[in-house]
């Protein structure tokens, strides 16, 4: 059975914006090796031709996967990989958590602007 918590954004620190991206998994899996405190990339936002460019940078201490099947392999994962940006216009999110112990958790959180994912590009 999950927890159900709603999360209202609205009139709450207008200044600063929540992100929330979609990663690929084999993303994630290189994240969960940084340092409790460490750094796993940087975010650059710029334009071109007027329009908003997106893109994140792993760091480089985490480009390294271990191949799957092979005792001492490794793959190099792609440090570079660009967002996509969508305008979806006042939709409700849900993001539903669960722990290694089976809890789970469900937020909701309403006014989504822009939808935002990482580019599968391994």
């Amino acid at each position: 059975m999950s927890n159900k918590t709603e999360i209202n954004l609205t009139g709450v620190k207008q200044s600063q914006t929540v992100w929330l991206v979609k990663v690929p998994k084999y993303l994630s899996h290189q994240w969960d090796k940084a340092s409790e405190k460490g750094e796993v990339g940087k975010i650059t936002i710029g334009k071109k031709q007027g329009k908003t460019e997106v893109s994140f940078r792993l760091n480089e201490e985490l480009t390294t996967m271990g191949a799957v099947g092979e005792k001492d392999g490794s793959v190099l994962v792609p440090r570079d990989h660009p967002f996509t940006m969508q305008t979806v216009g006042g939709q409700t999110l849900a993001v539903y958590s669960q722990s290694d112990s089976g809890q789970s958790q469900l937020f909701l959180l309403s006014s989504l602007c822009v939808s935002c994912h990482l580019k599968h590009v391994f």
